[in-house]
């Protein structure tokens, strides 16, 4: 059975030297150090000649298929298949850049699973967009983001010289799922009184996603530890990427435990469920967006918004601007918070 880089990764280091075959004359030689080395063996005369491709995983099974692809006189591109392409690009491109991962593991297990064997030379846009299309009848948005990562994928296949052209390079969402409609979802005055006057187990938190503009996983994960003074720090998010924000006191006070996580860990999903099952018509996530939106309506400037978000700079900002505007951002925090004692005030008056 061919190697994948899954199975590749799992095997115990044997009691002996053990070579192991992949197809087109790739042989694995594992070691009982662990050590794993890629070899093409092929016979000359009746007798074997070896030569020596480099150790895995500085070699990958896609790198080791293509040079023996090439040195056994076939077409580079025929020796990496789909399957092959996508364990590859999910290693080496997603798991070290991201933390959260379920979503792209979906995609490229369907990828896999209808399209792993095909070799990347034979596929086609008609292929692909067939099988995502098949899935958008049933989920058209996730169909969506599957095209999304497998052309992400197919772009790496192309950097890395497997195909000469990625197939759905052209294919937008028209031909797949369909046009979606980005949600602009701010919530009212009314509905910000609402939600403080919501006695459930998950206001508190959903107050404090408010207060915050943080995402949901990253409240949800945030630990006591990390609350210095008035500063919560977010060691890691889906991004990788270091934030923190400030705890004004009318943050503070949704806070739910002592010690541990700040708040009980309820899962993502039962707190979607219940704003699902009262009609609230908004998502955690509208919470971060309305916090972007109203805090810009105070007249915080873009770019201290954007750092609020934890989002990176674009164009020149990015490249030559490295000021974390903390005061701005500590500032803005708190304006944010006295506007929404004001907003809620308004309803204990009437």
């Amino acid at each position: 059975m061919p190697l994948t880089e899954t199975t590749i990764k799992r095997m115990a280091p044997p009691e002996r030297e053990k070579l192991i075959g992949d197809d087109r004359g790739l042989y694995l030689r594992c070691y009982p150090s662990g050590r794993k080395t890629w070899l093409f063996r092929t016979r000359v005369g009746g007798s074997w000649k070896t030569r020596n491709l480099g150790d895995w995983p500085a070699v990958s099974l896609a790198e080791a298929r293509a040079k023996a692809s090439s040195l056994s006189g076939k077409n580079l591109p025929e020796s990496v298949t789909f399957g092959a392409l996508l364990d590859e690009w999910f290693e080496r491109r997603i798991l070290p850049r991201y933390k959260a991962v379920k979503n792209i593991v979906v995609y490229v297990g369907k990828g896999k699973r209808w399209a792993g064997n095909d070799r990347l030379s034979s596929l086609t846009a008609a292929r692909l967009v067939g099988l995502l299309t098949e899935y958008a009848e049933a989920s058209p948005v996730a169909a969506n983001r599957c095209l999304s990562n497998w052309r992400l994928a197919l772009d790496y296949a192309v950097e890395r010289g497997y195909i000469e052209r990625n197939p759905l390079e052209r294919t937008t969402n028209r031909a797949v799922g369909g046009e979606e409609k980005s949600r602009d979802r701010v919530l009212s005055d009314d509905e910000i009184r609402s939600l403080w006057a919501d006695t459930h187990a998950h206001g508190p938190l959903l107050r404090f996603l408010l207060l915050t503009g943080l995402r949901i996983s990253e409240a949800q994960h945030a630990l006591h530890d990390h609350l210095d003074n008035n500063v919560l720090r977010i060691p890691e998010n889906k991004s990788r990427r270091p934030h923190w924000v400030f705890v004004s006191d009318i943050a503070r006070q949704q806070i739910t435990s002592d010690r541990g996580f700040l708040f009980e860990q309820r899962s993502n999903t039962a707190v979607q469920a219940r704003l699902k099952r009262n009609e609230t018509g908004w998502t955690p996530h509208d919470l971060r967006r309305t916090f972007a939106t109203r805090v810009a309506s105070l007249g915080v400037a873009p770019h201290v918004v954007e750092k609020l978000l934890n989002h990176t700079l674009g164009g020149v900002l990015a490249t030559y601007n490295r000021h974390d505007y903390e005061s701005e951002r500590i500032e803005a925090t708190k304006a944010w918070a006295d506007e929404v004692k004001r907003i809620t005030a308004e309803g204990d008056d009437k």
